[in-house]
């Protein structure tokens, strides 16, 4: 390498260094001046840290009160300061700005250590720079290497963009517009002049989502661009983050992230301006330059793509194997048996050589019939029943056709039939599933006996509730979340809701595993849209049933959504031979799964029952 070649390299993480470190001296003195937060009555308390660091390693508690007790602690801020002064202060040497970056990793590390929040992505990039900045300077003569940290942290800048893009982009309220005044209206990051503009204007709202989307994911686009529109590139990020700071005080991710900018457009250069054919002399290239001009030979480039080839056919038959053992362990562990249903498995929880009427559960969204485990346990040996999972939800195979309102009733039809369950049938339904049973009982009024209602959803909720209508993105956004973190096998976090941890022995931990597969939340997705554009509308086309209908509505849903009580008397008011409870202090998957709701719904259930056998012998009961 030459020596000018190998000053660019320097000259890159002497801006890093530099940019960087405007940034985090001014967080450290921004802490100095409110140190009180860290005392013990302070926000940032160690006796309160030291709690939640106990419950993963015991005994560093105490003895790290000598370190970030107050006022020690503060000694770690002011060598954080001090440190990145001696980063902004000219003619230091590659030994001591190698140093002074390795600290400023190590107190980085410390800070966090000891306050455990109130950072963010701007924190986590700096920790990058000043990582890369003092590798850099552990291999001095080392020119692939240091190239190499130069390429990883422009690399790290570019995913670090596209990524933040890809999770706008997936996000429901992002796309229409509707999460920029909800952002701008925040006391944290709110600015009450743009909320109003764009809060008024919901195509500029839109306008501003699609475009922060558009700009971040068209980022690493940067690296292969042609000077002019690299440098537009960049200064279109400069200016995102400039306003990010004037509106949403988001001043240090100007100088985190613009400090990568630097590396990126070293990296752009080296692989936008070295178009030179293979035999050309290396010398004036840089290593990068060379590794491309290499990778860009003809023999090695068809290797490659033989290789690629090869590694991508061995991975797709490992991940098929994979996929179809995950598949026979999941059916293993079905707390039921799975039944042939015009070519597919349907897992079902049934009883068809009981009592009549046949009581058959419609779950709800995202529910396998376990969710009626403790119903199930409560309704005694001597009724006849069936739960079942609907395709791709719970332990059922996924159907090759949507499943609309017409298919789901058909499919219900079919399985009911192939169980060899004798109508009529009594039809039960929770959340969603409330819906489906309506649209069962509209084709099959002959088969039903009666119709309970478990907290279910109005065929008009979403046009009439504007809790359920504001909140439908983000379930939609929490349905994506959790297929993406299915895929990539991340474990739910202790704290997290788990709704089916209350069932049965057995049946919790089996459909807290079964529910961890990706296929069950993209069912879910396609439920979705399905209970909107189909389910819904289809259901609303029944407007009374000349059979008896029990409501179970739960307490803390109406207190949730009032429009909801209203919506719940509509149900009630289907049939004439009517009943409507109210649980006040059941939640809505509650109602269903906790086992000290499940006498309630059984009643409701034997209700029907009892005024269905009245209603056949020619009264009203």
């Amino acid at each position: 390498m030459h020596l000018g070649e190998r000053d660019a390299v320097d000259a890159v993480f002497r801006k890093v260094e530099l940019l960087t470190s405007i940034g985090q001296t001014i967080g450290s003195l921004e802490q100095l001046a409110t140190s009180t937060q860290f005392t013990d009555d302070g926000l940032f308390s160690w006796r309160i840290g030291k709690l939640r660091m106990s419950q993963s390693w015991p005994a560093a508690g105490d003895r790290l009160d000598k370190v970030f007790g107050y006022p020690n602690v503060m000694a770690l801020v002011h060598t954080r300061g001090l440190a990145g002064l001696g980063l902004l202060l000219p003619g230091a040497s590659r030994a001591r700005r190698g140093v002074l970056a390795a600290t400023m990793c190590a107190t980085a590390y410390g800070v966090q250590t000891r306050v455990r929040y109130g950072f963010d992505g701007s924190d986590h990039f700096a920790f990058v720079n000043y990582a890369c900045a003092a590798l850099e300077k552990a291999f001095p003569h080392d020119e692939r290497a240091r190239e190499a940290l130069v390429a990883f942290l422009a690399a790290q800048a570019c995913l670090s963009y596209f990524t933040s893009g890809a999770a706008k982009l997936i996000s429901p309220v992002w796309r229409d517009g509707s999460a920029i005044p909800r952002i701008f209206r925040t006391t944290t990051y709110g600015d009450s002049l743009f909320y109003r503009t764009v809060r008024d204007r919901p195509w500029l709202a839109k306008a501003v989502a699609w475009s922060t989307i558009a700009g971040e994911m068209a980022f690493p686009l940067v690296l292969v661009a042609p000077k002019p529109v690299a440098r537009g590139i960049l200064a279109t990020g400069a200016a995102f983050h400039l306003g990010n700071a004037r509106f949403m005080g988001l001043n240090r991710f100007v100088w985190s992230f613009g400090a990568t900018y630097p590396a990126v457009a070293h990296v752009s250069r080296a692989l936008g301006r070295d178009n030179a054919p293979a035999s050309q002399p290396a010398r004036g290239r840089t290593p990068l330059k060379s590794l491309v001009a290499a990778a860009t030979r003809p023999g090695v480039a068809r290797n490659a793509v033989l290789a690629a080839a090869g590694a991508t056919a061995l991975a797709g038959a490992t991940v098929h194997r994979v996929a179809e053992r995950r598949r026979e362990r999941r059916r293993a562990s079905a707390p039921g048996r799975l039944v042939r249903v015009n070519g597919r498995d349907v897992h079902v929880l049934a009883n068809t050589v009981g009592v009549g009427p046949t009581v058959v559960f419609e779950n709800g969204m995202a529910c396998p019939a376990t969710e009626w485990g403790w119903v199930l346990d409560e309704l005694g040996p001597g009724i006849s029943y069936v739960a079942y999972d609907r395709p791709g939800i719970g332990w059922s195979a996924t159907a090759s056709v949507p499943r609309d309102a017409e298919r789901s009733s058909a499919g219900l039809r079919a399985l009911l039939t192939a169980l060899g369950a004798r109508p009529p049938f009594l039809l039960v339904g929770h959340s969603v599933g409330g819906v489906l049973i309506r649209c069962f009982a509209r084709r099959h009024p002959e088969l039903v006996a009666g119709l309970v209602f478990v907290d279910s959803s109005h065929p008009d909720q979403l046009r009439r509730s504007t809790g359920q209508r504001q909140t439908l993105p983000w379930v939609r956004q929490q349905v994506t979340t959790s297929w993406f973190r299915a895929l990539a096998g991340t474990p739910r976090r202790s704290q997290e809701y788990r709704p089916f941890s209350s069932l049965p022995d057995g049946m919790a931990e089996a459909t807290e595993r079964c529910m961890a597969a990706p296929g069950a939340w993209w069912a879910t997705r396609q439920e979705m849209h399905h209970w909107q554009h189909s389910w819904s509308p289809d259901a609303a086309h029944l407007r009374a049933v000349s059979r008896p209908v029990a409501v179970l509505t739960a307490g803390e849903t109406v207190r949730a959504d009032p429009a909801h009580e209203a919506l719940q008397r509509e149900l009630a008011g289907l049939s004439t031979v009517s009943r409507h409870d109210f649980v006040a202090d059941a939640g809505h998957n509650a109602l269903v799964m906790a086992p000290e709701h499940a006498p309630g719904v059984v009643d409701s259930i034997d209700w029907v029952r009892a005024r269905a056998r009245g209603l056949a012998h020619g009264h009203a009961g």
